[in-house]
């Protein structure tokens, strides 16, 4: 998953019910926040950090080990050519936001925008939390709002390269250009298949891990 849908997820796996009560409930602003810097934070999940931006924070890694090895997402993985194979995990990562934004209604009541808006203004009140690398990457993603942009193939295609130029290869980008958009429509078809059910998965996460209840780790 890439920053939108993480920020999405976290956002809506609180208890829409509200069943655990007011004083147990998980704010869905700080597992929205631990979302986005989930990319970020590194190792042992800090102690002083707060309790409900520490879940967002471990329910972002519970995100990546659970789709890390969703069959669904095997088969969009698998769907790109030899030469893009190695990579087509990540890329796939990235595309989740692009699909994402092609039917954000679906999955929010919230205009993207707004929504994002929420997302930067949030990890700002937190940034203290952050690295230099995500002090920059959020001062560029708000400038430019690049999250509600996924949308705009220009946007994602640009993403997509930076892997390539962060990899040292390239020399894939022709490739890139080539194969992966007549591919977007079995790859939406997957992702309407896999991300209903990190969803879910998310939510049953989040329920449990406030409950003390014992929960399964990938």
């Amino acid at each position: 998953m890439n920053f939108l849908a993480h920020c999405l997820i976290g956002s809506q796996a609180a208890d829409p019910a509200g069943g655990l009560g007011p004083a147990d409930e998980p704010s869905p602003t700080a597992l929205l926040a631990g979302g986005f810097l989930g990319d970020f934070i590194k190792g042992r999940v800090p102690e002083t950090m707060p309790r409900d931006l520490a879940l967002g924070v471990r329910l972002h890694r519970r995100v990546d080990a659970y789709s890390n090895t969703h069959p669904d997402i095997r088969v969009s993985s698998e769907r790109f050519p030899p030469e893009l194979r190695r990579l087509a995990p990540i890329l796939v990562d990235i595309l989740c936001d692009h699909l994402l934004t092609l039917r954000w209604s679906e999955y929010h009541h919230e205009d993207l925008e707004r929504f994002t808006e929420t997302i930067y203004a949030e990890v700002a009140a937190l940034d203290d939390w952050l690295p230099d690398t995500g002090h920059r990457f959020l001062h560029y993603a708000r400038e430019k709002d690049l999250l509600a942009r996924y949308g705009d193939w220009s946007v994602t295609e640009n993403a997509m390269r930076s892997i390539t130029r962060r990899l040292g290869r390239t020399e894939l980008n022709p490739l890139l250009n080539e194969t992966i958009p007549p591919l977007l429509s079995d790859l939406e078809e997957d992702f309407q298949r896999y991300f209903p059910d990190i969803l879910a998965h998310a939510r049953a996460w989040v329920a449990a891990e406030t409950t003390g209840e014992p929960v399964s780790r990938s």
